[in-house]
């Protein structure tokens, strides 16, 4: 008769059999814990209606590790930097900031950053006063006119649409070479 084995033992067992972790693949799991150390505190400056102070979080790790953990929250506010509505460019702005607080050698790039995102938000908001006009002056001239007037949702046209899709693509390569940047050089 079979001797009863615990589920710990027959883990243990099939441990064993499997050897244990490389060098490098220890280091390849810590690197990834770091990673997500990194993308959680980014998604909690992001998230968060306080401001979460980066280098207080960085310094309760030790200096390899803040290292990691730094590059990955780098990483993660960069892909939270895009031309979406409003919200969108919100967040970008906070990402932005985060990005600044890092690190005195991240400022230029974060602040260069910065400027593109206010530069597409003023080419976005003539547009759309733009088009806010032009449907005025259309209303206008069918006699239409007082309160209804006030509030157009220029969001649901197509013309809008398609020029803010237009103005995204033009603004886009530039973007990403600025977020490209940024990531060489933290």
């Amino acid at each position: 008769m079979s001797e009863l084995k615990s589920a710990w033992e027959i883990a243990q067992e099939k441990a064993n059999r499997l050897g244990k972790l490389s060098a490098e693949e220890k280091e390849q799991q810590e690197r990834q814990r770091y990673r997500q150390i990194g993308q959680v505190l980014a998604q909690k400056w992001l998230d968060s209606s306080q401001r979460l102070d980066m280098t207080a979080e960085l310094n309760k790790h030790e200096e390899k590790e803040r290292a990691l953990i730094k590059q990955a929250i780098i990483e993660h506010l960069v892909e939270a930097i895009e031309f979406t509505p409003i919200q969108g460019i919100n967040s970008a702005k906070r990402a932005i900031e985060a990005i600044g607080s890092l690190g005195s050698e991240l400022q230029p790039k974060a602040e260069e950053i910065g400027q593109f995102v206010q530069e597409y938000e003023m080419a976005e908001q003539k547009i759309r006063q733009e088009l806010e006009s032009n449907y005025r002056e259309t209303l206008h001239q069918l006699r239409i006119s007082g309160t209804a007037v006030d509030a157009i949702n220029i969001e649901a046209d197509h013309q809008w649409q398609l020029a803010r899709q237009r103005l995204v693509e033009a603004f886009a390569p530039r973007l990403n070479d600025l977020k490209q940047a940024l990531i060489s050089t933290s």
